[in-house]
C-alpha cells in the first residue's frame, strides 16, 4: 500500500473543504456542499500533479520550464471543464465547485496573512 503524506497546504485545503462543506449544510445549500465535495479530489489531486512539476527547480532547463508550463495549461483546462460540466447542476452546485477548485487560492492567502501578521506590520 502506498502511503502519502499530505503536505502543509493539503492538510489546510481539507480542513477550509470541511468548513465550507459544513457551512453549505447549516445554511441548507446542499448542491453548495455537494460542490466542494466533488471539487475537493479533484483540486487535491491537480495540487499533487502541480506539486510533482515543481519539485527541484533550482536552475531550471527550458524543458523543465515547459513540462511546467504545460502541466499549469492541463490544470486550468481542467478546472475550466469542471465548472462548465458544473452549470448543469445549477448555480449553487457551480458555486460549490468554484469553491473547491480555490481552495489552494485560499490556504495560500491564508498563510501570506499570518506571515504578515507576524511581521507586525503591513508594510
Amino acid at each position: 500500500m502506498i502511503r502519502i503524506k499530505p503536505t502543509r497546504t493539503e492538510k489546510g485545503m481539507l480542513v477550509l473543504a470541511a468548513l465550507e462543506a459544513v457551512a453549505g449544510l447549516v445554511t441548507a445549500h446542499y448542491a453548495f456542499a455537494a460542490g466542494v465535495g466533488v471539487a475537493l479530489p479533484v483540486s487535491l489531486g491537480l495540487f499533487r500533479w502541480q506539486l510533482g512539476a515543481v519539485t527541484g527547480l533550482d536552475n531550471l532547463p527550458p524543458k523543465a520550464v515547459n513540462r511546467f508550463l504545460g502541466r499549469s495549461l492541463i490544470r486550468s483546462s481542467v478546472a475550466l471543464a469542471l465548472l462548465v460540466l458544473a452549470l448543469a447542476g445549477g448555480i449553487e452546485f457551480l458555486f460549490g465547485v468554484l469553491a473547491g477548485l480555490l481552495l489552494q487560492v485560499m490556504v495560500y492567502m491564508g498563510e501570506a496573512i499570518l506571515i504578515m501578521l507576524r511581521k507586525e506590520g503591513w508594510d
